[in-house]
């Protein structure tokens, strides 16, 4: 009851604003009415409650008593709970996973089909860094244990554009390229057309003057 009354009210009812005092005083407050619980509650079991009862020396008993029997459990998870006030609290953004103070939210796994019917190959999104055409096969560049790793699997870049297309941050920058947008570094050129570098291994690939327009586009989008 006393812990319901204290939310209740606005002081404490921001945990994250939580101070030493605050917690001092809710202790206090709470062996306070303790201590009124045990100067009621003998009224209820004297049979014959007498007037003395009453005075200023009965209600300072009765809240000594519930500071004896109150102050050590509440010390204990008092000094137990202390130590969060020195726990920085990190809240999850893009640049802090970036730099392992955070968590990635779960990716889904991409499934890729092959023309082959044993064949086929999954990834996660993060994992992908570009794709190359290469005859009837498709070369995927992918970063595994800080590893850029080679899968080959026998389908057409056309196909697998399309299998990708649900991924918006994946373009096809030439006929022969799909690359990761986030994994692009810089870029040089003009509007003829560009070299684009990607992070990880020095990697140079172009993008062609038809798809300049919504590389631009989607480049500001995923680098801003």
């Amino acid at each position: 009851m006393a812990a319901k009354t204290m939310k209740a009210v606005k002081f404490f009812s921001n945990e994250k604003e939580w101070t030493v005092l605050k917690e001092i005083i809710s202790v206090l407050f709470i062996l306070f009415v303790l201590g009124l619980a045990i100067y009621f509650l003998g009224f209820l079991i004297e049979s014959e409650p007498s007037a003395n009862r009453w005075d200023i020396s009965t209600f300072l008993n009765s809240l000594g008593s519930a500071f004896l029997t109150g102050i050590i459990p509440l010390i204990f998870f008092s000094a137990i709970n202390y130590r969060y006030l020195f726990t920085p609290v990190i809240s999850y953004n893009e640049k802090n996973a970036e730099n392992g103070l955070g968590k990635l939210p779960p990716e889904d796994l991409i499934q890729i089909s092959s023309q082959l019917k044993k064949e086929d190959l999954s990834f996660y999104p993060s994992e992908f860094l570009y794709a190359e055409s290469d005859g009837n096969y498709v070369i995927f560049y992918l970063v595994r244990d800080n590893m850029v790793k080679k899968e080959i699997i026998r389908n057409s870049i056309n196909s697998i554009e399309q299998q990708l297309s649900h991924i918006p941050y994946f373009f096809r920058t030439h006929r022969a390229f799909i690359v990761n947008l986030k994994k692009v570094r810089s870029k040089q050129g003009n509007t003829l057309g560009y070299i684009i570098r990607l992070t990880g291994p020095d990697i140079k690939l172009p993008v062609s003057r038809n798809n300049t327009g919504n590389f631009n586009r989607l480049f500001a989008e995923y680098h801003n």
